[in-house]
């Protein structure tokens, strides 16, 4: 009978700490507080340790997603970013070099008609309005280059004579360009007129200095006209607007075969920057092309610094 009640005992006290443990967990459930409190009391330290490691853990992940929706940029931004670092890498150049490597790294050009690519800036810094046109960048723009025989291209009802290639690009834009860019030097009439151009850009560039000395009668100069990786694009072998210009730049290299093309026309100056021309080197003619930014043009800019 001892042994039976020593058992029932035994029994309800079993029972008793089941229920108490059960207890005990649905408390923890219901206030995690007062569970963390009593954890950190009655945890051994290194077992602290290890929680403190996981809070650790899950942290960062908060903070990344944080950190990923604050650096989500516009293309505004991204674009302005990207333009700062452009400027950061043109500090050391030249004038020249630099000038040729802004208009390299431009991205938002207008576009319009067959592939023309241009675009018109203010600058109030230096009292400016310039217009710019892009390189050859679409099999549109190469097959145009290669579209080298005379034709007329009318400019406000006078009639000049470029290539077929460039007076197709030329027109097919309905004066567009040239309209916008000669209603800005109205609006800004103390403000120097610039024009640059790369490639087939140098092309479009020398037809708008034509266009504008016919819009304006010869009244008014081109304070600038650059172009680099300059083609030739004149058929008329008696005119130049080379007169009409306060400064005029056509940088060649002899080892951008580009600036070969079209013997039978002619520039209306040569300006020479880079190596000898070199058998080796002119298999290499798109580097050279692209590349205007790494040529010496001292004695260009001595000479404006004397005018």
């Amino acid at each position: 009978m001892k042994i039976k009640n020593n058992f029932i005992l035994i029994s309800v006290l079993l029972f008793s700490l089941i229920c108490f443990n059960s207890c005990a967990s649905n408390r923890q459930l219901q206030d995690p507080e007062k569970i963390e409190e009593e954890t950190e009391q009655s945890v051994p330290e290194d077992i602290e340790d290890s929680e403190e490691i996981e809070v650790h853990v899950e942290n960062p992940v908060v903070e990344t997603e944080n950190v990923e929706e604050t650096i989500s940029l516009t293309p505004e931004e991204e674009e302005a970013i990207r333009w700062t670092g452009i400027l950061k890498e043109a500090e050391t150049m030249t004038p020249e070099q630099k000038k040729f490597y802004l208009l390299r790294r431009t991205r938002d050009y207008e576009v319009v008609g067959k592939d023309l690519d241009y675009k018109i800036m203010v600058n109030d810094e230096t009292k400016e309005v310039i217009i710019q046109f892009e390189e050859s960048d679409s099999d549109e723009d190469w097959k145009n280059n290669y579209l080298f025989f005379p034709w007329p291209l009318k400019l406000d009802n006078k009639i000049v004579w470029t290539t077929y290639g460039y007076a197709k690009v030329y027109k097919s834009a309905q004066d567009i360009p040239f309209n916008e860019f000669y209603k800005q030097i109205e609006a800004h009439p103390d403000y120097k007129v610039v024009i640059w151009g790369w490639s087939i850009g140098s092309a479009m560039a020398k037809i708008t200095a034509r266009h504008f000395e016919i819009r304006t009668k010869g009244q008014k100069k081109i304070d600038e006209l650059t172009t680099w990786g300059d083609v030739k694009c004149w058929y008329n072998y008696f005119y130049s607007v080379k007169k009409r210009c306060v400064k005029i730049r056509e940088y060649v290299t002899p080892n951008d075969l580009i600036t070969w093309c079209i013997p039978i026309c002619r520039r209306d100056v040569k300006n020479k920057v880079g190596d000898k021309y070199s058998i080796k080197k002119s298999f290499k003619s798109e580097y050279y092309h692209i590349n205007y930014q790494d040529y010496d043009y001292s004695k260009y800019e001595e000479i404006d610094k004397v005018e």
